[in-house]
């Protein structure tokens, strides 16, 4: 590894640390605005899945897409829709975090025994949201690496397996989302 290349990945390592700050403070402005803009759900003793949830499911799937679409290009070596299907693909990560903070903090405002809400499906429901959330923001790290490393000329139609990873992650990720989704529906029954 020569100097130039330390260097570059040093460089590289404060713009991922700068980044992740920034769209943790955007994420959570989203939310924030979200919060403000709807009132707090008066407590109730049916589950009911949060609008916030249906909206942050087009997110993850857009992003899916963008993702998917963004290996083509790098794969033909179509650099610029590369770039811009990366950057569109993190924008619906930020978003899907912002809304699906939001709507965690509704779902958890909705939860009538907040006294015991392990004892409810509430509090089940509420750790698998949970769990996804920090796995989602571990593949938004990554997806944020592979943006910035892309912007930095690391990826071409011969080196791709990073974008790859991220596209995989993010995929199976949306299909956890998508289970988590449907013992919502199996608990509001």
């Amino acid at each position: 590894m020569s100097g130039t290349d330390r260097i570059s990945r040093a460089v590289l390592t404060r713009h991922f640390f700068v980044a992740t700050v920034m769209q943790a403070v955007v994420a959570f402005c989203i939310a924030f605005l979200l919060s403000r803009l709807n009132p707090v759900p008066p407590p109730g003793d049916g589950l009911q899945l949060p609008t916030a949830f249906q909206f942050g499911t087009l997110f993850l799937l857009a992003g899916s897409w963008f993702l998917h679409r963004s290996v083509q290009h790098v794969k033909i070596e179509r650099q610029v829709p590369f770039r811009r299907s990366l950057l569109l693909a993190l924008a619906c990560a930020i978003l899907f975090v912002g809304v699906q903070s939001f709507g965690l903090w509704h779902f958890a405002s909705a939860t009538k025994d907040v006294e015991n809400p392990q004892m409810n499906v509430h509090g089940f429901v509420f750790m698998f949201t949970a769990l996804h959330a920090m796995h989602f923001l571990v593949a938004q790290s990554v997806l944020l690496w592979i943006t910035l490393s892309a912007f930095a000329d690391r990826y071409d139609h011969e080196y791709y397996w990073g974008v790859t990873f991220a596209s995989c992650f993010w995929h199976v990720l949306g299909i956890v989302w998508l289970g988590i989704l449907c013992v919502f529906a199996i608990a509001v029954q």
